[in-house]
């Protein structure tokens, strides 16, 4: 049986990670990669605000630390992508960080500046209180620890998903043993075996993951781990995103073959797809709400 597509859930589980992703919400999540960029800029406020004012259901958000030990909130190692600045941002103080402008929506040197600076992990934070949840990418190992310690100081963990690589044929789980685990929902990331889904999900087992986020060569794994992940209750992410590279299943596609990609992705079992296509998939998923009532 396919994956019931709905485009709204109840209210009181928008901004709560553990029931957003329980399989008992018939939701597809909508992932907003970087936030909602394409009128505003990536991982910016203005991406969170338009996150929200667009229903999404999560936004994914990267961070890292600068020279002086400064979360920050930016993709590239360096600024010069995304800001009006140059330099790498661990070799930078973070005033210089500050001091850079947000080039709009992907960036480029060609991009209009727009008036708003690189936001901090807490500022981010507190934008997205009681209003969305939030997927945390930590670009680096080493800023781990001061992520987890931020998210629960601010007290705000039950809106937030962390995501790290994992092996399923691993001996043990470093990460099991983090002071910060338990506490904080976690997804492991990890690539499909093929012929091997179900065992490397009983393999996880231990991470009690409220949702995994996988790459996968064939789509047929997918489906064969349909009732281990039913067993686990573990929703299954999957990016479309156009450097995601699971086979042709990605947003340029998606945007001419809606059904080709996010409907046989959602047959498959996949319950959260992060997109840079925002508004193309929200009009997708209440289409297929609008023909499932008629």
């Amino acid at each position: 049986m396919s994956q019931t597509l709905v485009a709204s859930r109840p209210a009181s589980d928008t901004c709560d990670v553990l029931s957003l992703c329980s399989r008992s919400n018939p939701a597809i999540l909508t992932i907003a990669h970087r936030g909602f960029w394409r009128k505003t800029a990536e991982n910016s406020l203005a991406s969170v605000r338009a996150a929200v004012a667009a229903g999404v259901d999560m936004i994914e958000i990267d961070t890292q630390s600068t020279a002086d030990g400064r979360l920050v909130v930016i993709h590239d190692e360096t600024l010069d992508r995304t800001t009006t600045g140059t330099g790498t941002i661990s070799e930078l103080p973070f005033d210089v960080v500050r001091a850079a402008k947000l080039r709009a929506g992907a960036g480029g040197a060609d991009a209009d500046i727009l008036d708003e600076c690189v936001p901090t992990l807490e500022e981010l934070l507190e934008e997205i209180r009681g209003k969305i949840t939030v997927n945390i990418d930590t670009k680096y190992t080493r800023d781990l620890p001061q992520v987890m310690e931020t998210v629960l100081r601010l007290g705000i963990q039950h809106q937030v998903l962390v995501k790290t690589d994992i092996d399923p044929q691993a001996m043990h789980f470093d990460i099991l043993d983090a002071d910060w685990f338990g506490k904080i929902p976690h997804m492991p990331m990890f690539r499909v075996r093929p012929g091997h889904f179900t065992e490397d999900l009983r393999r996880i087992e231990a991470f009690r993951a409220p949702m995994i986020e996988v790459k996968f060569t064939d789509i047929a794994d997918l489906a064969s781990g349909r009732e281990e992940l039913e067993r686990q209750n573990i929703r299954l992410w999957i990016n479309t995103l156009d450097v995601s590279y699971c086979l042709d299943f990605n947003d340029t596609r998606a945007l001419g073959e809606p059904d080709a990609v996010w409907t046989t992705l959602a047959n498959a079992g996949v319950g959260a797809i992060q997109t840079d296509e925002v508004e193309a998939f929200t009009a997708w998923l209440k289409s297929r709400a609008g023909e499932a009532v008629k």
